[in-house]
């Protein structure tokens, strides 16, 4: 039987933020949260896909669905089968996002799969299979069950939608899903795809002020938290067609640049200027031209570090001369 609560969060001062409708779906062993605004849509749509080994559930389904919902997205996630083994799972997956798609509020030029651990190599597997069912994905310190994740990477020719990869510096007691995560940004950047990576410093999740080998980075991505969140909300903003719920978002800037800091490259995104003629040009703190990059017409262009050290930097773009976007740029 299907559990359907309303919410209407309000902050502590009473000022209510946002309202939506959650749906809860048990299935044996397993269940489904559907969460999403209040009224018809069409919404743009989250599909989250958890991480965690046999009854284990890596990550949180109800907090992460409810959070987005929050946000002005439909979104959906499974609790899949309690085995061990990845067999099958792709398939739950794959059947979960023809279940979203299908949903009369889901937007479905406007569908993101995402998911943790394994189910980080999942959303990018289920990407690569059925890259015109989603336009966006994002892949948390993805696992590599049985060497399938290396397998995934020698070939992302049909991945054809922009990617981000977040990591935690220390997320390396149960596999180096830095090292995957990387494996997996190189590989897109290596076809040009639109990809981005965050890795973040180590993670203190026994909150005791320390950090020590006892803390595992993996345990960041349990619940909606930050810094990884906002990261989250500003990568869907731009490519799956920003929040057309009630909850209010943050205007799109015209250019971008992200990562910020970033170490040996970053893009930039030329939302209102894609087509136009521009230029690029990077200052050393102390005012001197070191890059110039001219007639930049793409709407994605990878700025690579090359000869410039590590420090701050100011990054100027100029449309016919005019000065259209200045920001300071890190390199780490």
């Amino acid at each position: 039987m299907k559990n359907r609560l309303i919410f209407l969060f309000c902050l502590v001062n009473s000022i209510c933020y946002s309202q939506i409708v959650l749906d809860s779906i048990p299935d044996g062993s397993g269940y489904t949260y559907i969460a999403s605004p209040m009224g018809p849509g069409p919404f743009p749509a989250v599909l989250y896909n958890h991480g965690g080994l046999g009854p284990a559930v890596g990550g949180d389904l109800r907090g992460t669905v409810v959070a987005l919902a929050m946000e002005g997205y439909i979104a959906r996630a499974e609790k899949r089968m309690e085995t061990t083994s990845i067999a099958g799972h792709l398939e739950e997956v794959q059947e979960a996002l023809d279940l979203l798609r299908a949903d009369p509020r889901t937007d479905t030029t406007c569908v993101t799969i995402m998911g943790f651990s394994r189910g980080g190599y999942l959303a990018l597997e289920e990407a690569k299979a059925h890259p015109h069912k989603v336009e966006a994905i994002i892949s948390m310190s993805p696992a590599n069950p049985i060497g399938l994740l290396s397998n995934w990477a020698t070939d992302v020719s049909s991945i054809d939608d922009p990617t981000l990869i977040l990591s935690v510096e220390n997320d390396t007691l149960q596999d180096q899903h830095v090292e995957l995560a990387e494996m997996v940004y190189d590989s897109l950047i290596s076809l040009e795809k639109v990809a981005f990576i965050e890795i973040y410093p180590s993670y203190d999740a026994n909150e005791d002020q320390m950090l020590t080998g006892d803390d595992d980075g993996h345990e960041l991505f349990f619940e909606v938290q930050q810094p990884y969140w906002s990261d989250v909300l500003t990568f869907l903003s731009l490519y799956s067609c920003g929040s057309s719920g009630q909850a209010e978002s943050s205007p799109i800037s015209p250019i971008q640049v992200y990562p910020n800091p970033f170490n040996e490259n970053t893009s930039i995104h030329f939302n209102d200027y894609y087509g136009e003629q521009v230029e690029i040009l990077i200052y050393n703190i102390q005012g001197a031209l070191e890059k110039r990059i001219s007639n930049v017409k793409s709407k994605v262009f990878i700025l690579n570090r090359e000869y410039l050290l590590d420090g701050l930097y100011f990054i100027q773009i100029k449309n016919d001369s005019e000065l259209v976007y200045t920001n300071k740029l890190k390199i780490e």
